[in-house]
C-alpha cells in the first residue's frame, strides 16, 4: 500500500507530535511539519507533494478557515481541518472554506488512520457526534444561498418593490413613490414572497439585505 503523507499546518509541534505518537507503529502514514501557516507550506509543495494537508483549525490567530481557504484556492491538494472541540459553527466555515472534513484531535489512532484513508479517497469525514447540528446548519446556509441567488429572477419593477421594503417603507409609502396603487404593491409582495420561496416580508427583507439589493438607492 502506498504511503500517505500528511503536512500539518499549526502554530506549534504538539498537534504534529501526537500524530507521529499515535502513528509510530502504523505504517503507511508519513507526518511531515508542522508549518506555521499557508504561505510556508505552499512552499514547501515545491519539495513534496503531501496527499493531505491537516490545518489546525482552533489556531490563537483565529486564521484557521482563511489558511484552508487561501491553500485550496491555491493547489488541487485536499484538505482536513482539525480541532480539539469541533463547533457546528466553525465546521460549516471551514468546510465552506474547501475543507473535505473535520477531524477532532482526540480520535483514537484507528480512527485518525480511517479518516485520513477516506479523506485521500475522496470522501468527506465529519466527526458522527456532532453531524445532526452541522446537517441543519449546512441546510440553512444553502437555503440561504440558494435565496440570494432566487433575487436575480426578481423584475425590475420587484425588485424596486424589494429595495423599498428592505428600507422600512410601507405599501402605501411604495405605492406613493412608484406612482402604482396599494393593491398593485401587495401583487408585487406576494410574487416576491413566492419567488424568493418565503413566508413572510420579514424573511424577504432579510434575503434582500443579504444580497445586498437593500443597500442601493430606490427608483422613484
Amino acid at each position: 500500500m502506498d504511503t500517505i503523507s500528511i503536512l500539518v499546518v499549526a502554530e506549534n509541534f504538539g498537534l504534529t507530535q501526537d500524530l507521529v505518537i499515535a502513528f509510530r507503529r502504523r505504517p503507511g502514514f508519513l507526518i511531515l511539519g508542522p508549518v506555521p501557516d499557508e504561505t510556508a507550506a505552499l512552499e514547501l509543495f515545491g519539495e513534496v507533494q503531501p496527499d493531505l494537508v491537516l490545518v489546525q483549525l482552533d489556531r490563537l490567530d483565529g486564521r484557521g478557515v482563511a489558511i484552508i481557504s487561501e491553500i485550496r484556492s491555491r493547489t488541487p491538494v485536499r484538505v482536513m481541518a482539525a480541532t480539539r472541540d469541533p463547533a457546528a459553527a466553525e465546521m460549516e466555515l471551514a468546510l465552506a472554506a474547501g475543507a473535505c472534513g473535520v477531524l477532532p484531535t482526540d480520535r483514537e489512532p484507528p480512527t485518525l488512520v480511517s479518516a485520513f484513508r477516506r479523506a485521500v479517497a475522496g470522501e468527506l469525514v465529519l466527526p458522527v457526534d456532532d453531524l445532526p447540528p452541522l446537517v441543519g446548519l449546512l441546510q440553512e446556509a444553502r437555503k440561504r444561498r440558494s435565496r440570494q441567488a432566487l433575487l436575480t429572477t426578481l423584475t425590475e419593477r420587484e425588485r424596486e418593490v424589494m429595495a423599498a421594503m428592505a428600507q422600512g417603507v410601507t405599501t402605501t409609502g411604495i405605492a406613493l413613490e412608484l406612482g402604482i396603487s396599494p393593491a398593485t404593491v401587495n401583487t408585487h409582495v406576494k410574487n416576491i414572497l413566492g419567488k424568493l420561496e418565503v413566508h413572510s416580508k420579514v424573511e424577504a427583507v432579510g434575503v434582500a439585505w443579504r444580497g445586498g439589493l437593500g443597500l442601493g438607492a430606490r427608483t422613484a
